[in-house]
């Protein structure tokens, strides 16, 4: 297990050149540095460099395929800290996204015995194509939305399956509603864990499964010495969680 504090500190910062990343209300125009993609963008390095979303990710992608289709273990959780662990997944950015989905979905699986690779394909597919900085841009976190993903992988959602379509808001605005309620700046580590607690939660009412009550999805962190903007408030900074997540649609 790679151990925490070997982490850089470059994690939280710019790829690049290690300075600090600014997030603007605005886009400007900007060239990936490693691809060449030009392309509007709210986020670039405090020097200008930019590195567009799927040239940030794609090692850390990688990574969620691997331990997601190899891991035999039922808590979502535990495969979430296991592959955020790695070098290539950094303290915050859109590799969450695709994590999310695909962990819930793998632990889904290892809990039900149903083994489905293309579904965790599938879920790693649909939450890459979530932008870094959604949650503040557009007002819904990526990690939210991952749960959304894969409960609509799971039911086989689609735009004309009005109960499969409305489970798969309804676990999204459920996710959104606890991550806006923890409250403090973006931390992809706190949304992913928040993400797929909650994500447990609904699928274990939805499904009539014991899943939620069989699993310990206590963490604490510290991924806090990486991030500037960690909330002083945050549940899991010092202490394991304390927040019951509830089964409500609400």
């Amino acid at each position: 297990m790679i151990s925490i504090e070997s982490l850089c500190t470059e994690k939280a910062n710019c790829m690049l050149c290690g300075s600090r990343i600014i997030h603007s209300c605005q886009t400007s125009t900007a060239k990936c540095y490693y691809c060449g993609t030009e392309e509007e963008t709210y986020i670039l390095c405090k020097d200008g460099h930019y590195v567009c979303n799927t040239c940030h990710s794609q090692d850390a992608l990688k990574v969620v395929e691997s331990i997601c289709l190899s891991t035999d273990l039922p808590n979502p959780v535990t495969i979430a800290e296991r592959i955020m662990e790695h070098p290539s997944v950094h303290m915050h950015g859109p590799e969450h996204h695709a994590l999310v989905p695909a962990a819930l979905i793998a632990a889904y699986q290892n809990y039900t015995g149903k083994k489905n690779e293309t579904d965790i394909m599938e879920a790693i597919k649909r939450g890459s194509k979530v932008p870094g900085g959604y949650c503040g841009t557009y007002g819904a976190c990526g990690a939210g939305i991952g749960v959304g993903i894969a409960v609509s992988i799971l039911t086989g959602a689609t735009p004309y399956t009005p109960a499969e379509r409305s489970h798969a808001n309804w676990a999204t605005s459920g996710v959104l509603r606890c991550i806006a309620d923890a409250g403090g700046a973006r931390c992809c580590k706190k949304a992913t864990r928040i993400s797929l607690r909650k994500g447990v939660a609904y699928l274990s009412e939805m499904f009539g499964l014991l899943w939620y009550e069989n699993l310990d999805m206590s963490v604490k962190c510290n991924y806090y010495k990486y991030n500037k903007e960690c909330d002083e408030n945050c549940e899991y900074k010092n202490e394991i969680m304390k927040t019951e997540i509830p089964l409500t649609r609400t």
